[in-house]
């Protein structure tokens, strides 16, 4: 049996005042896979939200991502 590929979707959004930066890093990823991944974390997102969460985003210190 072959080992599967490690594939990887990596979003960044930097929120700045008055400017929003945006990165992505895909690695064995196609781009429906992508959309997919996109629209998992929406519903996630929304899942929390429905839920009374405020935590909806993990908080990394720079460097620990």
């Amino acid at each position: 049996m072959a080992e599967a590929e490690q594939k990887v979707f990596l979003l960044r959004v930097d929120v700045m005042p008055n400017n929003i930066q945006t990165s992505m890093k895909t690695q064995n990823v196609t781009p429906q896979e992508a959309i997919g991944f996109l629209e998992m974390a929406k519903d996630q997102i929304l899942d929390n939200l429905k839920q009374g969460r405020k935590d909806i985003f993990q908080a990394f210190k720079k460097g620990e991502e």
